[in-house]
């Protein structure tokens, strides 16, 4: 199977900033340059992340923000997976991006944001959203608030011809084993409510596993109950690829009775000063076809330089405007080498 979903991860302004702390303003006309390049390049479809704690900063903007985004990519006929993404939890405490304030506040101290979130605190907080006992500070049901915010963006972006389809939410965390049973639950819920809403395509992503023991039969257990799996694709994470993790993936593909594989976030690692080459991107094409993934996105295009890992940072900035980097046009011309972008 030919991968058909070829792009990168695309970070945007308002749908992206943090709530407890500034945010650098993107150049000019970021957006329309950057979705012009990736047309250029032959992309087929995006996954651009958002923010549950960016809405709640400021909703409008936030949604003004997506529809530029989706305004772009109709007119460059560019597909895009709306991911409702988080990463280290939330600004609130620490260095983190996603949940919102209404949420953390309510239990947790405000941490500086030059820190990585306390791993204890991390472990309360996931513990009790797979449990179902965080609430808001408006005593809403976690899963009820968050379903509301992501269901106001389907409503807003489910009929654009540029939307491809929805990712519940990005790396869902696991610090016991009994969490994974919970994110099936959570994912079951989030399903059924989203389906009544749209009929696109609803993305479930890899658990990021806290424990010492992860496998294939525990990460399937993450799927939605079988019944549900119309129209669902498995959204697997990769830093780096190798024979073995996909080997990893492909079996949990094949438990989870051969849902769709879509790579929604690759690159080389998270160790500090990581780079990419031509010949690992080449081969991890080549990997991927292979594999018979859905398709396949980088991390990331973004206007924000990673100062820690080079390989993140497949954009720059030349006088004052958007343009490719050095490992986006190696991904490009990995992606030409292997035959999946044929032009």
């Amino acid at each position: 199977m030919q991968p058909q979903l070829i792009g990168v991860n695309f970070h945007g302004y308002q749908s992206s900033s943090y709530q407890n702390r500034s945010t650098p303003h993107p150049p000019e006309n970021y957006i329309e340059d950057s979705f012009r390049i990736f047309a250029d390049s032959g992309f087929t479809c995006l996954r651009v992340t958002l923010y549950w704690e960016s809405w709640e900063l400021n909703r409008d903007q936030c949604l003004d923000n997506l529809r530029v985004i989706a305004d772009s990519a109709d007119k460059h006929g560019i597909k895009c997976i709306y991911d409702n993404h988080q990463w280290e939890c939330s600004s609130w405490i620490g260095n983190g991006i996603g949940m919102p304030n209404s949420v953390m506040s309510r239990y947790y101290e405000r941490t500086s944001a030059e820190r990585t979130p306390n791993y204890n605190t991390k472990k309360d907080f996931w513990d009790k959203w797979w449990n179902r006992k965080i609430k808001t500070i408006d005593d809403k049901d976690g899963w009820e608030a968050q379903l509301s915010y992501f269901a106001d963006i389907i409503k807003v972006f489910n009929d654009r011809k540029s939307t491809f389809g929805f990712e519940i939410l990005n790396e869902p965390e696991v610090f016991s084993l009994f969490h994974y049973y919970k994110i099936r639950q959570y994912h079951d819920y989030m399903i059924k409510e989203l389906r009544k809403m749209t009929s696109k395509p609803l993305m479930f992503c890899w658990a990021l596993p806290h424990v010492s023991f992860d496998n294939p039969l525990l990460q399937a257990r993450i799927a939605p109950a079988y019944h549900k799996h119309d129209n669902v694709i498995y959204d697997a994470h990769s830093y780096s690829l190798s024979v073995t993790r996909m080997m990893y993936f492909r079996l949990i593909r094949l438990l989870m009775r051969n849902i769709p594989l879509y790579l929604g976030e690759f690159n080389s690692g998270f160790t500090s000063g990581a780079i990419l080459n031509q010949d690992q991107l080449s081969e991890y094409m080549n990997m991927c076809k292979k594999s018979e993934v859905y398709g396949c996105a980088l991390w990331r295009w973004s206007y924000i330089h990673d100062q820690n890992i080079p390989a993140f940072n497949l954009a720059r900035i030349v006088d004052g405007k958007i343009q490719p980097g050095t490992y986006f046009n190696y991904f490009v011309k990995a992606l030409k080498e292997a035959k999946i972008l044929l032009h």
